[in-house]
């Protein structure tokens, strides 16, 4: 299997967790249309961009360090790939095909949803709308009950 290359792997996790380019920019303190050559392999990143990138894509950032400097990986050796750090937790929330497997219901489904939500937010507004939604979820199976 061949190896993934630097910009690979960051547009990839990038979609993963759904940011766009010009989010990554913004935590990473440059400008969107950056994020783009380094995805597209048209830049080469410094160490200070490399460390940003993996706080904000949340990849460890040696494993990165390593991808965007294969000259470095071939003197230490053969380095593992950037692995992401997900959580068996944040895997499940992300899998429709576990949750489905697992037999969740649709309440159950829509909870994790806002959960995710919660875990992407930017803000501490985003966390609080996520929690309301999911309060206002739990309200709706329990007819009866003051909103």
């Amino acid at each position: 299997m061949a190896e993934r290359s630097f910009g690979r792997v960051i547009e990839g996790r990038r979609r993963e967790l759904g940011l766009t380019q010009e989010t990554v920019a913004k935590k990473v303190g440059v400008r969107a249309n950056y994020i783009g050559y380094l995805e597209r392999g048209m830049r080469h990143p410094s160490q200070r961009v490399v460390e940003k990138l993996s706080t904000a894509l949340k990849i460890n950032a040696q494993d990165l360090y390593l991808l965007a400097n294969p000259r470095v990986r071939s003197l230490l050796g053969k380095a593992k790939p950037a692995t992401p750090s997900v959580s068996p937790w944040q895997q499940f929330i992300r899998s429709a095909s576990l949750q489905q497997k697992n037999g969740l219901s649709k309440a159950e489904r829509d909870a994790l949803a806002q959960i995710a939500r919660a875990e992407k937010a930017t803000s501490m507004t985003g966390v609080i709308k996520a929690v309301r939604a999911l309060r206002k979820g739990f309200r709706a199976e329990r007819p009866g009950q003051r909103a």
